[in-house]
């Protein structure tokens, strides 16, 4: 995704699922087989991580392969979901000859590419003509708005493992107005029942954020066009939220 980007490892990757799970949030799942409705031909999941999304699609009979840097992910993948196809390798070294239908990026996978601008080149030439691609971003307004504070290490999540230990997460970050950045830090600990630490793990993400007008822009130039939008999961067509958390695109190669 970027130079300093890994892909998830050690408890970030283990814990991955849980989280998700705890989420209280819909899933993108329903959005994606929408989505493939409209799909005639291979498709490519690009941060597939560990199946969670692309095993229930290949089990529905799409035709779609997962694409993850991780190979711990690629392990739980596999482990989960044996019917779906893994790629293990980063996304710069994808096979430029290979034309794909479809390209997926649910779950913010795009806000991890340091040059977007870049990669909606990239993902226009890996797709066929008239390709489609489907993109979900969300907004940070939580560490926009200074709701949390900057720099500082604050409790995230809690998580009740299934072998009676308890997983904990703390999260400082850093926003990046020049290149409309957002850096977090994710400090997990596992802990016994008496609260004693096992084991600890920090990672490190750099965040993408788009500003009015400079995703539209950027698509257009790099012959995307949008087909449809959807805002925070739903496809209500009441009143909107004047404050949009997450936006899910349908985009076409024109």
């Amino acid at each position: 995704m970027s130079e300093a980007y890994q892909g998830y490892q050690g408890l970030e990757a283990e814990w991955h699922d849980l989280f998700w799970e705890d989420e209280d949030a819909p899933s993108e799942l329903p959005f994606l087989e929408d989505f493939l409705k409209d799909v005639d031909g291979p498709s490519l999941y690009v941060g597939s991580g560990s199946g969670r999304l692309l095993g229930p699609l290949v089990e529905k009979g799409n035709a779609v392969t997962g694409l993850e840097l991780s190979s711990e992910m690629v392990a739980l993948s596999q482990k989960n979901h044996p019917a779906a196809q893994v790629l293990e390798q980063d996304w710069e070294n994808v096979d430029q000859d290979q034309k794909w239908s479809a390209l997926l990026l649910p779950g913010f996978t795009f806000q991890l590419f340091s040059n977007p601008a870049k990669q909606f080149k990239k993902m226009a030439d890996l797709a066929e003509e008239g390709g489609q691609a489907y993109v979900s971003l969300f907004f940070p307004w939580a560490e926009m708005s200074a709701d949390l504070p900057e720099g500082e290490w604050y409790h995230d999540r809690d998580l009740k493992l299934p072998d009676g230990l308890s997983g904990e997460m703390r999260t400082r970050h850093y926003l990046d107005h020049q290149v409309s950045m957002l850096r977090r830090e994710h400090h997990y600990l596992l802990k016994d029942q008496d609260g004693k630490v096992l084991r600890e793990d920090k990672t490190k993400q750099r965040i993408r954020v788009f500003a009015d007008g400079e995703l539209e822009k950027m698509l257009k130039k790099a012959g995307w066009k949008i087909n449809k939008e959807i805002h925070d999961f739903s496809e209500d067509e009441g009143e909107k939220d004047e404050v949009v958390y997450v936006i899910t695109l349908f985009l076409q190669k024109f």
